[in-house]
């Protein structure tokens, strides 16, 4: 994907949700155990993870889904401009000052800006409104995260140069069957590379401390998937819209629910979907999940060839058909990869 095309497929202050991904560079198992000098690097993926909670709680950007492998990681970002045009302009210098401190720090701390900097620049109103952007800027997380974990590899391994392949990669997911789908294809990762037995138990997904939380007796606070954007969107509540500004926990953005779905009716469905990709069979889908691809408007006939394509399908943006006209108007083009999948996807 050209740089020119990423910036207008993110181009705009509007809410709206990115499967984004980044490889490794030099031998393939620098997040995990390198195969050829047998050293443990896991380590590593514990880096990534306590970055991506510090960002969750600092940029105007909740993360939905993630997966952290061996050579790879994925996330699930939604945008929310209008969460940092709320803050004031102090918290607004604050932030973006801990953020890029953040990008250099060695350690896992979270840096400490100096108070009297933050209220000098929060005087400058031109300056804070850039800042406020840059707070709900995909472009700006990625290259915070990716920067951090390339420094403290590079010190590690006493060495200079890329340790990511290349920028990030993102597609756009423009309604709820695509981040469905998305979110499912991004949690069976670590089970489709052989890393877990169970799509359920690998601890390098987002849907593994959404289901530890959910056997926990804890203050939301204090959950462990607190800092992930909060599962279940319930558009008949009318505080959910409330909870778009807000996070009571102030370890994310806000509180607003991804999709209209149970996390144990997603949990199942990734199972089912799981055992199904691994033995190669196409067995009739149980009925309660069947309701659930109905309801997200899938064709349940092409819902595993879905997933088990999904990287290699789409391009730039992933959803109903009609969906992807405005991408491609956006990015001013006359064909996009995917189209005719997204047509036999959903209905």
């Amino acid at each position: 994907m050209v740089a020119y095309a990423r910036r207008k497929l993110l181009g705009g202050e509007r809410q709206a949700v990115f499967h984004c991904w980044t490889r490794c560079v030099r031998r393939a198992f620098l997040c995990g155990r390198d195969r050829l000098t047998q050293k443990d690097y896991g380590h590593r993926r514990d880096w990534i993870i306590n970055r991506e909670e510090q960002l969750a709680s600092l940029f105007a950007i909740d993360i939905e889904f993630r997966a952290e492998l061996s050579n790879h990681l994925h996330l699930v970002l939604r945008t929310l401009p209008r969460v940092a045009k709320r803050l004031s302009a102090q918290e607004v210098v604050r932030r973006w000052l801990t953020i890029t401190k953040m990008a250099k720090c060695l350690s896992d701390d979270l840096p400490v800006p100096d108070p009297q900097r933050v209220e000098k620049l929060a005087q400058d109103s031109k300056l804070v409104q850039k800042l406020r952007r840059k707070l709900s800027s995909i472009s700006w997380f990625m290259g915070i995260l990716c920067e951090n974990i390339a420094r403290r590899a590079n010190r590690e391994d006493g060495c200079s140069g890329r340790f990511w392949e290349t920028r990030y990669r993102c597609r756009e997911c423009t309604d709820l069957s695509a981040l469905l789908l998305c979110g499912i294809y991004v949690d069976l990762n670590p089970y489709r590379a052989g890393e877990v037995d169970s799509p359920l138990a690998s601890r390098y997904s987002s849907v593994f401390p959404r289901l530890q939380a959910q056997d926990m007796r804890k203050n939301a606070a204090d959950r462990p998937d607190a800092w992930l954007g909060e599962f279940t969107l319930q558009p008949e509540r009318k505080r959910d819209e409330a909870l778009a500004y807000t996070s009571r926990t102030g370890r994310r953005a806000s509180d607003l629910g991804i999709l209209p779905l149970s996390l144990a009716d997603y949990a199942k469905l990734l199972q089912w979907t799981a055992q199904q990709l691994r033995s190669g069979r196409r067995d009739t889908i149980p009925q309660d999940l069947a309701a659930v691809l109905d309801h997200f408007d899938v064709q349940q006939d092409a819902w595993l060839d879905t997933v088990e394509k999904y990287e290699s399908t789409f391009g730039h943006a992933v959803g109903r058909a009609d969906s992807l006209v405005a991408v491609a108007e956006r990015m001013e083009l006359q064909h996009m990869k995917g189209v005719s999948a997204c047509r036999s996807a959903f209905t």
